[in-house]
């Protein structure tokens, strides 16, 4: 599946601010549970709030995700 870029810019606007904390660390490569400590949230909470993330972005993979936001400088 490829990466459609303009439906992921156009929905990141749409991510709340916890949504949006939690893709930047996923694209940094962190893991669910490393996620989970670092915010003091449950492992299942972030796996909860990384699938609203993968849905409202059209992505299937934590590939894509990072793919996404490398070429389009979301990290710094």
């Amino acid at each position: 599946m490829s990466i459609n870029k303009k439906t992921i810019i156009n929905n990141l606007d749409n991510l709340g601010n916890r949504e949006a904390q939690i893709f930047k660390m996923l694209a940094k490569g962190m893991r669910t549970g490393e996620i989970a400590s670092q915010l003091t949230i449950k492992p299942n909470t972030v796996s909860t709030i990384k699938k609203v993330i993968y849905k409202k972005l059209g992505l299937s993979s934590s590939y894509e995700l990072f793919k996404f936001a490398t070429d389009h400088h979301l990290l710094n």
